[in-house]
This record gives C-alpha cells, structure tokens and sequence, in this order.
C-alpha cells in the first residue's frame, strides 16, 4: 500500500524545539555506577580504604563495576579545590536512575596508606563513599591483583610493588558531639537528629489514686503509649533556647551559705540530689558561686526541691521578652467552648543552661556542691526562656488554638 500526500496534505514545518541544557548522550552512555558504590557497600569487586584528600580525611572505594572516578561534590567545595567545566552527561546508576557529572577535577592528589595518587575525577553527588576509584583508574595499574577476599589491591608503580589494605565494613560508630558538628561543618551530613532510648514499661505510681471505673480505660491507655511516660535518663536535646544568665558588669561570684535542715530533711535532700545525679540534670562542681536549697512540702505530703536564687537574681540582667498577661489570655477565650491543657512534666528540665553559664548555677547542701545542667526553677530570667521556647515550638498554632 503507497499513501501519496498532495503538497497542501503535508504537516508545516514543525517549531523549533525550546532552548535547554544540552545534556550529551552520544559517547557517554558508558559512564556508569554501581549500585555497591552508590550504597558504599564492600562486596565483589569493591575495596573500601580510609585515605586523605589535602588534610581532610575522606572514605574511598574502589569499585571495578564503576566506570570513572568520582569525587563528592562537597568535598572539592570545602577543600577549594579548582574544578573545570565538562560537557553536561548522565552517569547511570546500578538502581537504573541517573546523576549528572558536575565537572571535573582534573589533577586530584589522594593519599591512601602513605602513597600519593593523581588521578582525574569527575565530580558527581555519590552516597556511598567521598571517592569511587572506578574500573578507568584500575586501568591505569597495569596488570594488579585485586584480592576481594582478603581485601587487598597489588600493583607496580613507580619501580616497586604497592600493597594497599581494605578495611571491612564498620557498624554505627558512635560520635561525638564535637565530631558531629566538623561533619555537618564540611557537609559530610545534613541534619542530626537526637533519639533516646526508653525502657517500654509504666511506673505503677502512675496507677495509684484511680478511681474502679477509671483504672481499666487508663490501664489500656498507658499500656498503649508506655514510652511517653518513660522516665528520662539524660539531658534534653540541644535546642535554639537554652537559658543563659548576664550578670551585670563587675559582680563577683555570688555565694551563700547553705541553710540549716532538719535531720529528716537531709535524709530527703540526699535522696534527691541522688536521683538528679543518675538523671543526669546536674553534676558536682568546683564553681565560685553558691546558693542555697530550700525544701518546700507539697500538698501530697512529698518535698519539691528549690534552689533560692535570690542574691544571684538581684545581680542578673533582666531579660525583656514579652510575658502574656492574664487579660489578654481571657480576651483570646472569647467565644470558645471546648478547652483543653497541655502539662509538662519538670518543663524547666527540658532546656539546657548555656555551658559557660552552668558554673552560676551551682548550689551547695550539708553534703555537697553541685551545678545545673538544665534550667532550674527560681531563676530570674527562666519564665521568659521558657516562653520563648514555647512560642517557637508553637509558633504556627499560636492564637488559633493555642495560647
């Protein structure tokens, strides 16, 4: 069958197609990574080494299944490292999704095991380690023996033999804080996150004073979310309000001495200071300054711990933050029908004092001297913290239908 279009039946010269970034494809389709190098997974034919980009330590893998070498982008940017412009190509990944190369490094100097390498690397948003040295640079070898087994690479260079060894692949480490914020500083990492581990179960003081009918429907509620109501065992999480206290200029270290007590309430006062050390929320100090505790008895019978504050608080700056006023609080009711409340258990104790204000804290008892890690109740300033940590935490509820 032969279709014939007259002149007038043909389609008219279609548009040009819009500008946009040319991404070339013809010669480059063979740029390619593994999914092992993409996870930084050790496995067959991959070889994972510690080594060191200028003073920077940096994690490479050695993957035959990958094409090129690729160097984290983060990595030339924290280091200033010169980058050259390169055609735009995609480089296929081993999950069949593609990255597209950022440029080129074209003289990169690694150090891997006291032995220096110059290799070109393209510059591509890995995950799994901060230098994939692919199959192009095993090429480079000549003949060498990759040992996956034992984790080993041998090759001649330079007039001798190079043995470098693997390293096997390491669980969680744990890090500390200091180690966390250099990662976040050279954009090793994005975000941290705390997570604290609770024992899954409920304090059976928590059922006392239950009414017959109450106990089962409050038995099965608690029962369900157990972990809220676990008790804490460390320091709250960093956060954007932790207390501070400016002294005014020129005061000396405020000290008072400790009140006389009762022998039973120092038996009480013992047991506390106990409980607060294993909590974690203080810690025994050799500060300047000292302020009293008082106990004050609540209406159940038990001891609330105070610390009287009132001669530090007469030298402390006041902080001007906007506190709401009862008045204000009863005109954002009008109109409402249904209420409810948010408690929080010791709220103070969910805020940190500043590291270089702690030693201000400090309060002395018949026993000891300690320091606050988290704010404390009696401080000047600490209903304004409070509040403002408030105010962010419900800052996009605030008059809606929180107050």
């Amino acid at each position: 069958m032969v279709l014939q279009l007259q002149d007038d039946d043909s389609d008219p010269d279609p548009d040009p197609p819009e500008d946009s970034p040319e991404v070339v494809r013809s010669d480059e389709d063979h740029h390619h990574l593994s999914l092992n190098a993409m996870k930084g997974h050790n496995g067959v034919g991959t070889i994972r080494f510690t080594g060191k980009i200028g003073k920077m330590e940096v994690q490479i893998l050695v993957d035959g299944g990958s094409s090129d070498t690729y160097l984290q982008p983060r990595i030339a940017q924290f280091l200033k490292i010169p980058v050259e412009t390169t055609p735009n190509f995609k480089v296929l990944v081993g999950n069949g999704q593609s990255l597209i190369v950022e440029g080129i490094v074209k003289q990169l100097q690694v150090e891997i095991q006291g032995h220096e390498l110059i290799v070109p690397a393209y510059l591509l948003p890995v995950s799994g380690a901060d230098l994939i040295l692919g199959s192009s640079w095993l090429a480079t070898l000549g003949p060498h023996i990759a040992d996956y087994a034992s984790l080993a690479l041998k090759f001649y260079q330079q007039g001798k033999f190079i043995t470098l060894q693997g390293e096997h692949s390491k669980g969680p480490q744990q890090s500390q804080l200091h180690q966390l914020r250099r990662m976040q500083h050279t954009n090793a990492i994005d975000d941290c996150f705390t997570i604290e581990m609770v024992q899954p179960q409920v304090n059976q003081d928590e059922f006392q004073g239950l009414t017959a009918d109450m106990d089962p429907e409050l038995t099965l509620l608690l029962r369900a979310y157990q972990q809220v109501f676990q008790t804490p065992t460390g320091l709250p999480p960093p956060r954007e309000h932790n207390h501070e206290i400016h002294l005014q200029e020129g005061t000396k270290p405020v000290k008072v001495r400790p009140y006389r007590y009762h022998h039973s309430q120092k038996e009480q006062i013992e047991k506390m200071v106990q409980d607060m050390l294993e909590q974690g929320i203080i810690k025994p100090s050799t500060s300047p300054f000292s302020s009293p505790i008082i106990l004050v008895k609540k209406k159940g019978g038990t001891w609330r711990f105070c610390t009287d504050y009132r001669a530090l608080n007469s030298v402390t700056i006041k902080d001007s933050f906007p506190m709401p006023t009862v008045d204000e609080l009863l005109d954002e009711l009008h109109g409402a029908q249904f209420f409810s409340k948010l408690d929080l258990r010791s709220g103070y104790h969910h805020i940190l004092v500043s590291p270089e204000d702690r030693h201000k804290t400090a309060f002395r008892t018949h026993h000891g001297h300690y320091e606050w890690l988290v704010m404390p109740f009696g401080l000047t300033n600490a209903p304004a913290t409070f509040q403002s940590l408030m105010n962010t935490v419900f800052a996009t509820a605030l008059r809606k239908f929180v107050l």
